[in-house]
């Protein structure tokens, strides 16, 4: 089990600005009157991040996750992530435009979250001579009425019914308690967090089909 906790998330605040304004929300009903206040508020809620992720490599479907498909036949890294719990408590206290708005950020930071593991694994695997696939999410969470950022909407997805069989021991393989990550019901806490899975291919040698 991998483990980082804190790991820095880059703002990105022209790029989530942009996506913000093209939601045609009434920002200065929401008290956001403008570009330079809407930035402001993407540091604010930054400020309150505290990011943390747990991985695993399955080697050779060793895991006994019963007859339910997760990724691929073989290898393949589990991985959990998390912004921590006090930003999603904040915008929970937040309503209408401008929690839709706070939600929306929070799902642009965990997509940057993701992204970074998912360069840590790719690494990982080109170490060991393979190469690691693109994601595929095990569970994503309702972040109020925010739209998914495309990372989540176009990648591959369990289908719920499996994911509700298979989240406890992915959650337990990763040790996801070591970043205060666990599912309370049908709903992973804290709210801002994500389990997906990476799999792993044999990098295929030059000349050879």
């Amino acid at each position: 089990m991998r483990k980082i906790k804190r790991f820095k998330i880059s703002t990105r605040q022209k790029d989530i600005t942009r996506k913000v304004l093209r939601l045609g929300l009434d920002l200065p009903a929401a008290g956001l009157n403008g570009e330079l206040e809407l930035a402001r508020f993407v540091l604010e809620l930054a400020a309150q991040l505290d990011p943390g992720t747990v991985y695993e490599l399955n080697e050779n479907a060793l895991w006994d996750l019963g007859d339910e498909t997760v990724a691929a036949e073989g290898m393949f890294s589990a991985c959990a992530v998390t912004l921590g719990a006090q930003a999603a408590q904040y915008v929970q206290t937040l309503e209408g435009t401008k929690q839709l708005v706070a939600y929306t950020i929070l799902f642009e930071f965990l997509r940057t979250a993701v992204l970074f593991v998912t360069d840590l694994v790719k690494e990982q695997a080109e170490k060991e001579e393979y190469e690691a696939l693109e994601p595929q999410f095990v569970y994503v969470p309702k972040l109020g009425l925010a739209p998914e950022p495309k990372l989540f909407k176009e990648a591959p997805r369990t289908d719920e019914q499996t994911a509700t069989k298979i989240l406890p021991q992915l959650l337990a393989r990763v040790q996801s308690d070591k970043i205060e990550v666990s599912l309370d019901g049908a709903v992973i806490q804290p709210l801002a967090s994500t389990v997906f899975i990476i799999p792993w291919q044999k990098k295929k040698r030059k000349g050879k089909k």
